[in-house]
Formats: C-alpha cells, structure tokens, sequence
C-alpha cells in the first residue's frame, strides 16, 4: 500500500506545473482528507483547485471537468464505473477505503484502496488516512498532518470499539511523537472540553442509560448519588475537569445502568461505548470545539451539512480568524436546523416497514435532504425511537427520494452493515448507495419507495440472522 502511495506522491510531482483538482467527499473525513492533501500540495508549492461532492453518482460525474491531474479522496473506489467513463485516458488519483467495484483497463489510474491492500476500511483506515499515506511520502514533515487522519476516522466512527485499530492507531502514533496529539482512556462523552458534565450526561444516548439520557434532573440525581459535584467555583465542571477517581466511579455507574437496559447480546460492547480511547488536539485551545476530535470532526461536519465544505477546509488547513468564525456561525445555524428538524420528530411518529424493523420517517419538505441524516441519528437516541433498530429518513425531491439511514453503535458492533444492505437495496430498484455501516445513503425514485424499504429491511434482518 506505502509502493502504491509513494507512485501517488511521485505522479503529483510530475504533474506540479499543470492543472490539479482534488475532489473530495462533503463529510467530515473528506473535508479532513482534503485538507491533508491540500495543505501537503501547497507545502510542496504545487497550484490546485479543491471541490466536494455528495457522491460519485452518474449525474454528478457528469458534471466534472478532467484537469490535468485529479485526485479523488474518501470516494471514488465503490463508484469506479462511473468514474471511468468520464476520466479515462486522464491522470487520475483515487485514495478511498470504501469497497472498489471491479473495473478494468485504466492504465492511468494510481488506485490507493485500502480494502484491496488487506485492510479493513470500517476499522483500520479512513480516507483522511488514506491521504495522509500520500502526504506523509510527499514530505516527512507533513507528519503533523496526522492529528487531522484521526479526527476523520472518528468523523467515521471507527473508534466504535472504544479504540482505534489497525493503521489508524500507526496513524495516532505519528501525531503524538510529532507532539500534535494525545491519546489516554477516558469517559467517552461528547464534548468532553466544551460542554457541562451534566449537558455531556444528558445527551449520552448510545447506549441509552436509563434514568440519566435525554434527563437533566435524572443527572443531577446521579453525580449526586456517587458524590461527584457538578459544579465548582469556578462554574460547572465540564467531563475533562472530573478526577481520575470521579471518572471511574461515573463509569462504573453508567455501565451498571446501561446493562439494566440494553438486550443480553449486547451488553459485551457496552464498557467500550463507556469508557475508551479519546484524542486531544494539543495545538488547539483547551475550550476551544476543536480541541477534541470528535468535536473537531462535528464542527467540521457541520460546515457540509450547511454545504459550505469550503469554510471546513479552511478551518482543518489551519485557520483560526475569518474561516473559523465563520464555522461557529454555521455550527449555531446547524443546530437550529437540527432544533427545527428533532420537532419534526417530535410532532410525528416514526413508521415502521413491513416486517416491523426498520423504523422511518418521511421529511419532505420539512427537512432540507442534507441534514436528513444527522435528524436520523439524532432520532435513534429520542424517546419515541426503539435505540436497537435501524432508523430511515426520507426526502423527496424532484422524483427523487433522498434517503439516509443510521444505527446504534450497538448494532454495528453485533454486525450490522447498513452500507451494503442500501447499496444492494437501491441498485435492486434502479438507484445508487453507499457509504458507511452505520451511517448511509441512498437515491432512488419516488415511486420506488417502498419496495427500496421493504428490501432494505429483508437486508438487515438477513444480516443479524
């Protein structure tokens, strides 16, 4: 895999003095990949241009123009065929860890696949890894690059598992011996710099811990009860503020808690949903939303979601004036949107599809299909939601339905693969999907709705035996 990014490094220095385009995936990894490549190419004094996309559907690729040199990061491998049609005989990069569809004859293609190298692209890699591998035989000095690798790989949830794995923790080592970035256990709440104690409790949804999610006074009562002050004075405690003592009694708690709740074969993954690795960005201020990276990959993620990628790349490049101003604007707007979209939830129930399953919810036209997903994830961890099923959204647009699928963390790490089941589904009725195993997403026609719900759902119910 290092021979096929070092041949990467070596085709963009060939191609220094023409026209380069880097085209990336609009999510956190791929705003993250982008700017991996990005900042790599400008240390090495090489001109280019950078654009996002959603995904490499037929009608998207139609609409890029080759350059010189292209260089797709965290997509491009699962869309091959469509990608081949428009860029053959053209100079093109494709660094993904998504499963590549097979194609052949592309002898200008530099293909740099994790899943084609033996590596596992859920859990090993990536795709802000995946360019970093480039970055990194581009100069020894771009090593620093590394912290921005780990926050998309946990903008893709691959510490799942309470740690990261494979490349991903070779990754980690390089930013924490370049001095960018530590790794230690600690309770996996979101927020961990930011947010209250009681905040990052209340909003602690996977796995659902009775009597304290989605509860302020419930985790009041809590830290109460096993002595942990939520406030001092200097004002509340935030998660990172907690001893080391408090920390594990909060742990032991909430595991204690949670396995009163969640099904008998799911309770092994709970601790490591609990308490795991965290990573902490050291150049970062220590209440600043980009000190830890899942934060940073949230804040970056949201720049996406308001289709603005630009400001997140320029954030993730190093930008701390204009650019990152502008990202906490859009982070508030995004979390109105997101505020608007949970009343959605809130004021209509979830439906469920034939056999009971999946749960889903039709948005059009009170949600934009863009934040479709996050309202998605969000859902699972809602009152009305059943946490241990799948959770649908759907948008209509056009004749076009837009649709994204999420699952707990828990039912991923049981086995279930929602990326391969919406990519069969959807090409079962003439559309397209991708994308991650537990979050995903689809187009397909309107009318092809509920026989593309029905599938979807044989699928999963199919891979959980």
């Amino acid at each position: 895999m290092l021979t096929i990014a070092r041949e990467a490094a070596e085709l963009i220095r060939r191609h220094r003095n023409d026209s380069i385009e880097i085209i990336s995936h609009m999510d956190a990894d791929g705003v993250c990949a982008a700017a991996i490549a990005s900042t790599a190419l400008d240390r090495e004094g090489i001109k280019h241009h950078v654009k996002f996309v959603r995904m490499l559907y037929r009608e998207v690729v139609e609409q890029l123009e080759p350059t010189d040199l292209t260089l797709f990061t965290d997509l491009g491998s699962s869309q091959l065929g469509n990608v081949r049609e428009k860029f053959l005989g053209k100079d093109i990069i494709i660094a993904d860890h998504h499963e590549p569809e097979k194609v052949e004859g592309w002898p200008e293609l530099v293909h740099l696949n994790a899943p084609l190298y033996g590596f596992d692209g859920v859990q090993e890699i990536s795709g802000a890894g995946m360019a970093y591998l480039i970055a990194n035989e581009l100069g020894q000095s771009n090593r620093d690059l590394s912290a921005l690798a780990i926050v998309g790989a946990i903008g893709d949830i691959q510490n799942a598992w309470g740690k990261l794995r494979g490349y991903n923790r070779k990754i980690a080592q390089d930013g924490i011996d370049a001095g960018v970035l530590e790794q230690k256990t600690d309770l996996m709440l979101y927020g961990r710099h930011t947010r209250s104690i009681l905040k990052a409790l209340e909003l602690f949804t996977d796995p659902p811990i009775p009597g304290v999610s989605n509860s302020a006074a419930g985790c009041i009562s809590l830290l109460k009860d096993i002595n942990i002050p939520f406030k001092d004075d200097r004002g509340l405690r935030r998660p990172v503020d907690l001893t080391d003592g408090e920390k594990q009694r909060l742990a032991t708690e909430l595991i204690s808690r949670a396995y009163m709740y969640v099904p008998e074969e799911l309770v092994q993954y709970v601790p490591g949903l609990i308490i795991g690795e965290v990573h902490t960005l050291l150049n970062e201020d220590d209440r600043s939303t980009l000190r830890d990276a899942d934060s940073f990959a949230t804040c970056i993620n949201s720049t996406a979601r308001q289709e603005q990628p630009i400001i997140g790349l320029e954030v993730a490049k190093g930008d701390r004036g204009a650019y990152h101003r502008t990202m906490l604007n859009l982070l508030q707007n995004h979390r109105r949107h997101i505020a608007k979209g949970m009343e959605f939830i809130e004021q209509n129930e979830l439906k469920l599809a034939p056999r009971g399953y999946l749960q889903y919810f039709d948005a059009t036209g009170a949600i934009k299909g863009t934040l479709v997903g996050i309202i998605a994830g969000l859902t699972i961890g809602h009152r009305a939601c059943d946490p241990y099923k799948p959770v649908v959204g759907v948008v209509n647009e056009e004749g076009i339905a837009k649709i994204s699928a999420r699952c707990s963390k828990l039912l991923f790490l049981r086995g279930l693969d929602l990326a391969g089941a919406i990519r069969e589904a959807a090409r079962s009725v003439g559309g397209e999907g991708g994308g991650h195993a537990v979050a995903c997403g689809a187009q397909v026609p309107e009318d092809k709705v509920p026989e593309f719900l029905k599938k979807f759902e044989e699928l999963a119910i199919n891979q959980l035996g």
